[in-house]
């Protein structure tokens, strides 16, 4: 079964280069297990790897803008940066401060394996970035 909670800090799932989830593969319901833990621990973004899982998936939700994105890829990127404190649901109560372009393009599958592309900017994209960070083994540390 699924964690009901993101792995901490010490994890070496997040120290992992996750795998593409193959072409086709259901994972609509791992996808809402990820909805409900992120809401569950009042987070924005999650990445699969926060719970202990080796696939290519995000999920986001900040106010009615919720969606998840499957394989996800940054195509573009603005040149500007912004810097500012995040947190993350495997550190707890600390925040690091982070560079992050100011704004991007991400691509990727939506659940039922449609190509999406969104065009994001501020604390979206800011929480995409995160997001695939993770996924690329990478933390806020």
């Amino acid at each position: 079964m699924w964690k009901m909670k993101a792995v901490d800090r010490s994890h070496p799932s997040l120290r992992w280069i996750c795998e593409e989830v193959p072409p086709g593969e259901n994972v609509s319901a791992f996808i809402d297990h990820m909805f409900v833990v992120m809401r569950s621990w009042g987070g924005i973004g999650l990445a699969a790897n926060e719970l202990a899982e080796n696939k290519r998936i995000i999920t986001i939700k900040i106010g009615g803008f919720k969606f998840a994105i499957i394989n996800p890829v940054i195509t573009m990127n603005s040149k500007k940066k912004h810097t500012a404190r995040e947190g993350c649901l495997s550190f707890g109560a600390d925040t690091e401060l982070v560079a992050r372009y100011k704004s991007i393009t991400v691509e990727g599958f939506d659940v039922n394996w449609k190509p999406i592309k969104f065009k994001l900017k501020k604390l979206h994209a800011r929480c995409v970035q995160h997001e695939i960070d993770h996924l690329n083994g990478k933390t806020i540390l």
